[in-house]
Order: structure tokens, then sequence, then C-alpha cells
């Protein structure tokens, strides 16, 4: 399968509109937690995807974010919760694109899709009716797509010093760890920004 090279400019255009392409969007919407949710409980995610232990980082940025917020707070029993958190992460994948005129990859985006549902412990009424969040993280593939002033790479753990060092291959498999963790994060912190704000 052969690609379609794209002229100089219009790549320097799209690697520019790129570079901060991260976000998130939920499907479907509701309304805020009752009064008497206090406490919440994170039930393990399911993963459907075959990135291994991608359920464990999630429970995991799950688990800090949420320590942060006071209500509802965060419960390490299930029979002490009044709502309980769970979901499956229902996709995980990662794309070209950008690619420079000798097909070489540029930049990919990995993308995230996660399923969520909060519901009372006891009565299992939904209180978010099945919430689907997509998430996208784009990051550099090859050293010629650094951009070392981005916001992307200065959440990187590389330093500029690193990346003449490192072999293109090197360096898009510590940008696709770094994008993976950061998709996790942002998942994490919407989760405990829509239990304070609501849906």
């Amino acid at each position: 399968m052969t690609r379609a090279c794209a002229p100089p400019l219009v790549l320097s255009l799209a690697l520019v509109l790129l570079a901060g392409a991260c976000g998130y969007r939920f499907v479907d919407s509701g309304a805020a937690l009752p009064d008497d949710v206090r406490t919440v409980y994170v039930e393990p995610f399911v993963n459907r995807t075959r990135a291994v232990g991608l359920e464990d980082g999630l429970a995991l940025a799950l688990r800090r974010e949420l320590k942060r917020q006071e209500s509802p707070r965060l419960v390490e029993r299930f029979e002490d919760a009044d709502a309980v958190l769970s979901g499956v992460i229902r996709h995980y994948g990662i794309t070209d694109v950008a690619v420079n005129p000798s097909d070489e990859v540029l930049q990919l985006e990995a993308r995230l899709d996660v399923e969520a549902t909060l519901r009372r412990r006891q009565s299992r009424e939904a209180l978010w009716p099945r919430q689907v969040m997509r998430l996208r993280e784009v990051y550099p593939a090859a050293r010629g797509a650094v951009v070392p002033s981005s916001s992307d790479f200065l959440r990187n753990t590389l330093n500029v010093e690193d990346v003449p060092g490192l072999t293109d291959a090197r360096l898009a498999e510590d940008s696709r760890a770094g994008a993976r963790n950061r998709l996790l994060e942002q998942f994490a912190r919407s989760v405990r920004e829509r239990m304070a704000e609501g849906f």
C-alpha cells in the first residue's frame, strides 16, 4: 500500500496543526451527582484491547486523581461506597498522521476510547448512564518531527539534549509510552472534574 506524499508546505502546516492535537469528548450527558453520594469505589475496568496492562495503568491514574478530591471521597472497600465507578476500555490504537515525501512516518496518534458508568452501590441506579470518552494524543515518531518548544514535548520525559542521540525507533517508543500515560491521566482528570461539576 502506498501513501500519497504531501508537498512540503502542506506537510509543515499539518505538523503545526497536529502538534497540539489532543483532547477528549464525552458522548451523552447527564446531571450532577446527588448530594447523598459522598463516597465512591472504583472497580477494575475491563480491558477489551490488545494493550497488555492498560487497565492497571488506568486504575492507577484514577486512584491517584480521585484521591485529590474531597467529595465524593475515594474508598478502598466496595461496601463503604455510596457509588461505584466501573467501565470498559473499548479501544486503544496507533495510527500514522504525518509522513514526509520519503514516506517516513513523522507523527503518530494514539487513541483511547473508554466507557464509564457510575451507579449507586445498593440500588444499582445509574448516576452516569454509559459515558463514552474518546481521547487522542499526537506524538513524534522521528527526530525531525520533534518541536522542543511544543507543549507535547515539554510534557514528555525526554530532554531536548537527548533527542540527537536517540534512534527514531527509540524516540517513537519513548514517545508512545508518554502518550499512553498522558491519555490515562487525561481520562482520570476528566472523571474527577465531572464528579465535581456534573456531566
